[in-house]
């Protein structure tokens, strides 16, 4: 035998032996205990980009990177390629995929009075889009199917029903795990959607949802819990990415800085005393920078969706001259620029509530009305001091109440944990990962 197939015998034999102890480790408690045999198969509205949205996304995976190291986990979202971008180091195990969302948004335009019959069908008769089958096998072979919070089913967005239904129509077949959380269901969607909704609903083993209107508007129909925003996850133990390193303001709140983050998505019916929409929104921060004398070298101006939310900023022109920006990728790599003690004015709900989170005073602008009101609102009642401006009639006050308590704080944090432990229990020799 030559050099060169002694060689090859030894790493043949190499490569045996480390299958055999990998194959060990799986079969073994700890190996179990973290995720070695389980396909959990999340559904996100990920990768557009929209700060909420992601934060999220990352938030579960990394917890799962903690928790269930040895998983496989697929996130079927509706821009999986941008999706990668932003969460391929999230967790080991990851793979991204769009079946569900192409289905869904196939669907709505050819069956457009009831999309979602068409995907519950679709996801159980592969030859109905044999183009997907390899991502319909993925979705069938998850242990655990998990809708990530985010205010995506609602009448906003009524195709996304299909969602619900077909993880329920495919949770019947295989016997996978069933659960959402942090659900915004809030303007609810209208019949026939509504029954299809809550019939899909019916057949998760949980049913979590981030504000008191959609706990209401289920009421009767579904067994439900609310533990909030699925945010609040990414403060259980918040990587250095949540919140920007600088120095904070000598005192909270009497501070000259202003942070904006105003979008342009969904503001048609902001009205003002001269107009409508993007104008009108420019018009009431323009006038509030002026009435509260903070100049534009005191403006931090943050995206939470690139291009969206620089439209407002670009129609105040000159009013920002000085003023810092700090874009998508800024943020999302660097943090928000929170726990300084700068004030706040956001349209974006999760700016809010992180900021809010640290501390910091602001004002919600509701862009639209019950969607971003239900939003805003259900931070003010788990405890953020933050005022909200529903028109652009009237000029704010500057508030100087700070955001959450800590109290307040720890308390969403905790009700956040807890329904993630009840969707993935840790052992107790894992305790510290949880």
């Amino acid at each position: 035998m030559t050099k060169w197939g002694r060689v090859e015998r030894v790493r043949a034999l190499a490569n045996r032996v480390e299958a055999s102890a990998r194959r060990r480790v799986a079969e073994s408690a700890v190996g179990r205990a973290l995720g070695s045999g389980e396909v959990i198969y999340l559904i996100a509205p990920t990768g557009y980009p929209n700060y909420g949205d992601e934060l999220i996304a990352r938030t579960w995976l990394r917890r799962l990177a903690r928790i269930r190291p040895q998983a496989i986990v697929i996130l079927d979202c509706h821009s999986p390629g941008s999706a990668s971008a932003l969460m391929g180091d999230a967790h080991p195990n990851l793979r991204v995929v769009d079946t569900l969302w192409q289905l869904s948004n196939y669907a709505s335009d050819t069956e457009p009075d009831a999309p979602w019959s068409w995907v519950g069908r679709a996801v159980l008769d592969a030859g109905l889009a044999p183009r997907l089958t390899a991502g319909i096998d993925l979705l069938h072979s998850a242990t655990t199917i998990h809708l990530l919070g985010g205010g995506y089913v609602n009448s906003v967005w009524p195709h996304h029903v299909s969602l619900l239904v077909a993880a329920a129509a495919v949770s019947g077949r295989s016997g996978a795990k069933l659960v959402a959380t942090g659900q915004g269901l809030v303007p609810t969607v209208e019949e026939p959607a509504w029954t299809a909704l809550v019939t899909a609903l019916g057949a998760f083993d949980i049913v979590d949802v981030r504000d008191t209107a959609s706990a209401q508007a289920l009421e009767g129909a579904v067994g439900v819990r609310q533990s909030g925003d699925d945010a609040w996850l990414a403060l259980d133990r918040p990587q250095p990415a949540v919140y920007r390193e600088e120095a904070p303001a000598e005192t909270p709140g009497q501070g000259r800085g202003v942070v904006l983050c105003l979008q342009s998505d969904l503001t048609e019916k902001f009205t003002g005393p001269t107009g409508s929409g993007v104008e009108a929104l420019a018009t009431l921060v323009h006038d509030t920078l002026d009435a509260w004398e903070v100049p534009g070298s005191a403006v931090t101006v943050v995206e939470g969706i690139p291009g969206h939310d620089y439209e407002v900023p670009f129609h105040l022109g000159s009013r920002l001259d000085g003023a810092r920006i700090l874009n998508f990728r800024d943020v999302w790599f660097g943090g928000l620029p929170a726990g300084q003690g700068n004030t706040w004015i956001s349209t974006r709900f999760h700016p809010h509530l992180i900021a809010a989170a640290a501390g910091d005073p602001g004002v919600a602008i509701v862009p639209m009305p019950v969607y971003y009101s239900t939003k805003h609102r259900s931070l003010v009642e788990a405890g953020s001091a933050w005022s909200i401006v529903d028109s652009g009639d009237t000029i704010p006050d500057r508030p100087t109440g700070g955001g959450f308590g800590a109290g307040d704080r720890e308390r969403a944090i905790e009700a956040k944990v807890g329904t993630a432990l009840d969707i993935y229990p840790v052992a107790p020799f894992l305790a510290h990962r949880a």
